[in-house]
């Protein structure tokens, strides 16, 4: 993903060096980072909107305080999982709303991005918040196909059994 597009940095940059942001990037999402999620979703949403004439600023920064929410969310298979999953895509948004409202001045848009992304729990009212929607929609069906494209594989496990048995040897030797 290029990240030196100047209009991109010009409106991301504040929201990426926040303090607070920063601690996204040791959030496990799928099989990367919170962080990582939300600037390919800013991004892809970005070039969308800029594309069509939409506001791209606004893009942006909503797509980018999507997920600002700052928890992990856990996905240890259990009885509860499904019941605490629909929690998590109810309240995740408004978790993310309030520490980018904490933290940022917000417009109407961004915050219509933030708390309806999750469509259809909320229904989106501008085409930006739409874009987001589906942008996030379409990278975390890749992130969920990837990770299980990585878990099914044999030569995913292979390698995988390989370096733990690496590490064990690694341990016993020390």
């Amino acid at each position: 993903m290029n990240f030196a597009d100047h209009r991109f940095m010009k409106i991301a940059g504040p929201i990426i060096n926040h303090k607070e942001f920063q601690k996204m990037k040791h959030i496990k999402h799928h099989d990367e980072s919170v962080f990582d999620h939300v600037m390919s979703v800013s991004y892809k949403s970005y070039r969308i909107a800029y594309k069509i004439g939409l506001d791209w600023e606004a893009t942006i920064r909503g797509a980018l305080l999507h997920d600002f929410y700052l928890y992990k969310f856990d996905k240890t298979i259990r009885l509860r999982l499904p019941i605490d999953a629909i929690r998590h895509a109810i309240m995740h948004p408004v978790k993310a709303f309030e520490n980018a409202s904490e933290h940022f001045i917000l417009n109407e848009m961004e915050r219509d991005i933030i708390i309806r992304h999750m469509f259809p729990v909320r229904i989106p009212r501008y085409k930006e918040s739409w874009i987001v929607s589906m942008v996030d929609k379409y990278l975390a069906v890749q992130e969920y196909y990837q990770n299980f494209r990585k878990t099914t594989s044999r030569k995913y496990r292979e390698n995988y059994n390989a370096l733990r048995f690496d590490e064990v040897q690694y341990n016993e030797a020390n």
